[in-house]
C-alpha cells in the first residue's frame, strides 16, 4: 500500500505511529457516534415510553363523607376544586367502601381483596395484613412496579406503618404524626375519658402552603411533579385531613359563620324501625367503645355546632390541597398523559342515625368521593351507578395494561369510563365485622346483619334510610336478589378488643 499523500505534487511518506494514530482516532471517532446513536435511541425509548404507557396520580383522603359539593351531602360544604375535577372526570356519585374503617378499607383496595375473605376486620394486631394476607399477595404499587412503572408516595396510603406494605415503592414517606398538640382544643375538656377525648378542633396560624399538617406531603407532591421522570410513574398521594384531630389554617375556618352552621337532619325517632343490632351500631363506638355518644352531644346544641363546623372547616382545607396537586399537574410536562384517581377511604357521621364516627353500614358510614379523569378528558359525566373502591384495582389493571396473574375482588369499570352510555348493575358489597354485610345494587340497599336481622330501603326514594322496608311484602323479590350476594362463607377472627362485642359477629354456617 503506498502511504502518502501529495503536497503541491510531491509525494510525502508520513511516520507509522502517524498512519497508526489516525487509525486509531478514526475507530474512537466511529465508536463514539455509535454510542451516541444508542444513548439518543435509549433515551426516545424512554421518553416513548413515558408518553405512550399512562401515568397514575392515586390522590386518596382520610374520613372525607359525602360532604363534598358534587355529592350535596351538606349545602354548606366548600370543595370547588373536588368539585371543578368532578365536572372534568367521570364522577361516581354512589360509591362506596367495602368497609367502614380505615385500615380494613385501605387493605382491602390495595391487595384486591375484601375484608370477609381476609380477615382484616378492624384496628389490633390480630388484624394486620401480615399475619393474614399471603406473603405471595401483590399489593397495588408492586403490580406496577413489576411492570415497569416507578412508584412513589407519601402521606396515608395504608393505615399506617402497621398496616403498610413496603414491597413495590421505589420511595415512599409515610404521613407524619400531628405535632399541633398546642393547636388543639378538647370539646369536652382535656380531662375527659375517651371516646368523648377524641372530639377535638383546632385552628392553626400555619400557611396553608407551609409544610404544617399536611403541606409537606402536598408540597412533595407538587415537587415531584417537576422532576424529569424516565419511566411512567405511579404516585400516590394520601391526605391525612379530615381526619381528626380537626385542625386546619385559619382561614378554612373563617369560611363559616359559627352560628349559621346547619345541622344535620335526625328526625325523632329514626332508629325505631331497624333492629336491635343496627341500633346497637348506632349507639357505641363499635368495637371500641359502648358508649352513646349522641345521646350526650344532641342535648349540648353548640357543640354540635362547632363539631360540624370544625368538619367543613378541616374538609375545606383537604380540597385545597387536592387543588394545589392538580394545579401543579395542569402545569407539568405529565398533564396530558396522566390518570387522575381521587378516592376517600369511608364515611363519617356527624349525628345521622344518632351515630357518630364513621363505622356503620349506613350510606352516611360508607358512601365516599370517587372520581377518575382519563388523559385529555375536558367535559365529566356522573355515574349514578352503586360502585366500589374494590373496583380500582381492576380498573387501573385494564387501564395501564398491567400483567397480573392474581384473581382480584371488584369489577372493572373502565366500560363505565370509555362509553357514554352503559348499563351497570354489578352488586356492590360492604362488610363490617364476621357476618355483618351491606348490598347496594340499582336503587336498592340491603344490609343484613350477624343474627341475621335486616334493613332494606330504596335508595332512589330515601336516600336518607329513614323507612325499613325489610318487612314489607312488596318489596321481597329485590331483597332476595341482594340477599343472594351475600358471601356464604367468612373469615371468623376476633381479638380481646371484639370480645365485649361478640354477640354482633357471627360464624358462617360451615364453621
Amino acid at each position: 500500500m503506498d502511504n502518502t499523500v501529495s503536497n503541491n505534487g510531491q509525494k510525502l511518506s508520513l511516520p507509522l505511529d502517524t498512519r497508526l494514530l489516525n487509525k486509531n482516532i478514526f475507530k474512537l471517532c466511529v465508536k463514539y457516534c455509535l454510542c451516541l446513536c444508542l444513548i439518543s435511541l435509549n433515551l426516545n425509548a424512554q421518553d416513548s415510553e413515558q408518553n405512550e404507557r399512562p401515568n397514575v396520580l392515586f390522590l386518596a383522603i382520610d374520613d372525607l363523607n359525602d360532604w363534598v359539593g358534587y355529592l350535596k351531602g351538606h349545602p354548606q360544604s366548600k370543595t370547588p376544586n373536588i368539585d371543578k375535577l368532578a365536572g372534568e372526570s367521570v364522577a361516581f356519585t354512589r360509591a362506596y367502601c367495602s368497609a367502614p374503617l380505615c385500615g380494613p378499607s385501605r387493605t382491602s383496595l390495595m391487595y384486591g381483596m375484601y375484608p370477609h375473605r381476609t380477615g382484616v376486620y378492624f384496628h389490633h394486631k390480630t388484624y394486620l395484613p401480615k399475619n393474614l394476607i399471603s406473603s405471595e399477595r401483590i399489593p397495588l404499587q408492586l403490580a406496577f412496579q413489576k411492570n415497569g412503572y416507578h412508584t412513589i408516595g407519601r402521606g396515608k396510603i395504608y393505615h399506617g406503618k402497621s398496616y403498610h406494605d413496603s414491597r413495590g415503592w421505589n420511595t415512599f414517606i409515610p404521613a407524619r404524626i400531628d405535632k399541633n398538640s398546642k393547636e388543639v382544643t378538647y370539646i369536652f375538656g382535656e380531662d375527659a375519658l375517651r371516646p368523648l377525648k377524641d372530639f377535638t378542633f383546632g385552628i392553626s396560624a400555619s400557611d396553608p402552603d407551609s409544610d404544617d399538617l399536611d403541606g409537606e406531603i402536598v408540597n412533595w407532591a407538587i415537587d415531584q411533579l417537576q422532576v424529569k421522570h424516565n419511566k411512567p410513574f405511579f404516585m400516590a398521594v394520601g391526605l391525612v385531613k379530615p381526619h381528626a384531630p380537626w385542625v386546619a389554617p385559619k382561614k378554612f375556618y373563617d369560611q363559616f359563620d359559627v352560628d349559621k352552621i346547619q345541622l344535620p337532619e335526625v328526625p325523632e325517632g329514626d332508629l325505631d324501625d331497624i333492629p336491635a343490632a343496627g341500633k346497637y351500631i348506632a349507639q357505641t363506638v363499635y368495637p371500641f367503645f359502648k358508649k352513646n355518644e349522641h345521646e350526650i352531644i344532641k342535648t349540648k346544641e353548640d357543640i354540635w355546632r362547632k363539631l360540624v363546623h370544625a368538619y367543613l372547616a378541616t374538609s375545606s382545607y383537604a380540597d385545597y390541597n387536592v387543588g394545589r396537586v392538580l394545579k401543579a399537574l395542569e402545569e407539568s410536562p405529565y398533564a396530558k398523559n396522566t390518570i387522575i384517581v381521587l378516592w376517600g377511604d369511608h364515611g363519617w357521621h356527624l349525628g345521622e342515625k344518632e351515630h357518630w364516627r364513621k363505622m356503620s353500614l349506613w350510606e352516611q358510614g360508607t358512601r365516599v368521593p370517587f372520581i377518575i379523569k382519563m388523559p385529555g378528558m375536558k367535559e365529566g359525566k356522573l355515574i349514578n351507578s352503586p360502585v366500589s373502591l374494590q373496583d380500582i384495582y381492576p380498573t387501573l389493571v385494564d387501564l395501564c395494561h398491567l400483567d397480573l396473574s392474581q384473581d382480584l375482588d371488584g369489577n372493572s369499570i373502565s366500560p363505565l369510563l370509555k362509553t357514554k352510555n352503559v348499563a351497570w348493575d354489578k352488586p356492590v358489597l360492604i362488610s363490617y365485622g364476621p357476618g355483618n354485610f351491606a348490598v347496594r345494587l340499582n336503587q336498592w340497599k340491603l344490609i343484613h346483619y350477624a343474627d341475621g336481622s335486616e334493613e332494606f330501603y330504596d335508595i332512589s326514594k330515601d336516600p336518607k334510610e329513614y323507612t325499613n322496608l325489610s318487612n314489607n311484602p312488596e318489596y321481597q323479590r329485590p331483597i332476595e336478589k341482594l340477599r343472594s350476594s351475600i358471601p356464604k362463607t367468612w373469615k371468623y377472627i376476633i381479638c380481646p378488643r371484639t370480645k365485649p362485642f361478640v354477640k354482633t359477629l357471627a360464624k358462617p354456617e360451615n364453621l
